[in-house]
């Protein structure tokens, strides 16, 4: 999951610097190009905020919506789930720079450069309720760019290629593959329980103690150590989201004593998950978010590297008791 998101960060990292590249030599060959700044009829300045994102795929047949809530970013369409922030702005990013760009008076008919019929279309609504819908066309003889158009006006755009590619996402790739959303620093205990094994980890006064196994109860753990845990934490993510599942919970293994983690946030909101059955042919188990549901697959070695965590923690929790105590 790192990786992927890696890739996507990547990307996005990649068309900034493309950007600057590309708009400099652009301006230049733009010079033999007439402008066509007359009916620019929407723009998407910083003082304008992005508050939904329609991506329409007519050659999949699929549309993907994203709107941003109180919390962040969610995909609300074909799903409802919370959306990879950086990655939706991104999104964002990459809208801004096509309504920068000069409009160029189109000396053809649309279907010259491949808009009349277009296979991307992306819809971007501001919270003041403006709304510009930008389309990808052919790729143009000039440098190397795309054919694109806010529809409504009469001119086109040129774009780099990595901006089409930007808009071109999954649906996993849009949605948040990390388990649980509360910061470290927002957590104020932790309950882990795997087969016949229980840890939980209280913070009290901005320091962090043992509450299981009970015979580690009171002792203060190392922050270096809890922050190994935090990390632990933030390895856990979705590999595949079982959107479509018609499996009882007893089919996939979530039943009443099951193991699970519990994340407990200092206002008292709890994120639990709970973990099924092993999958075999996919390497992983299942596993679910207590709040919305949604069933998932999880990496079997990501939870056995978790699990081995645990446990090294506990030994090294008795190690450290035993030295002190031969000093």
């Amino acid at each position: 999951m790192k990786l992927f998101r890696t890739l996507v960060i990547g990307v996005i990292f990649a068309l900034a610097v493309s950007v600057y590249v590309y708009q400099s030599r652009l301006d230049q060959e733009i010079l033999s190009l007439n402008p066509d700044e007359v009916n620019r009829s929407f723009t998407l300045g910083p003082d304008q905020h992005v508050d939904r994102i329609a991506i329409h795929d007519a050659v999949k047949n699929t549309e993907i919506v994203l709107e941003r809530a109180e919390e962040g970013w969610r995909v609300e369409s074909p799903v409802s789930y919370p959306a990879d922030s950086r990655t939706v702005e991104g999104l964002v990013m990459a809208a801004r720079f096509a309504a920068s760009q000069t409009r160029l008076r189109a000396e053809k008919d649309w279907t010259e450069y491949g808009l009349d019929k277009p296979g991307l279309e992306l819809r971007v609504e501001t919270r003041a309720k403006r709304e510009g819908v930008l389309i990808f066309g052919d790729a143009s003889p000039v440098g190397k760019a795309l054919y694109a158009r806010w529809t409504g006006e009469r001119g086109y755009i040129l774009v780099p290629p990595e901006i089409k590619s930007v808009f071109n996402l999954s649906v996993y790739g849009l949605r948040e593959k990390a388990i649980f959303q509360t910061p470290p620093a927002e957590m104020v205990k932790v309950y882990v329980e795997m087969g016949p094994n229980a840890y939980e980890w209280k913070k009290e006064g901005g320091r962090w103690f043992w509450m299981e196994p009970i015979e580690k109860f009171g002792r203060e753990i190392a922050e270096d150590r809890m922050q190994l845990i935090f990390k632990g934490l933030a390895g856990l993510n979705v590999m595949e989201f079982l959107d479509d599942n018609q499996k009882s919970d007893a089919e996939l293994g979530f039943f009443i004593i099951h193991d699970k983690i519990k994340i407990t946030h200092h206002s008292g909101e709890e994120e639990i998950f709970h973990f099924g059955n092993e999958v075999p042919l996919k390497n992983s188990y299942y596993g679910k978010m207590e709040k919305n549901g949604v069933v998932v697959l999880v990496d079997r070695m990501k939870i056995i590297q978790f699990l081995d965590l645990m446990k090294a923690l506990e030994v090294s929790a008795d190690r450290t008791v035993s030295s002190h105590a031969e000093a």
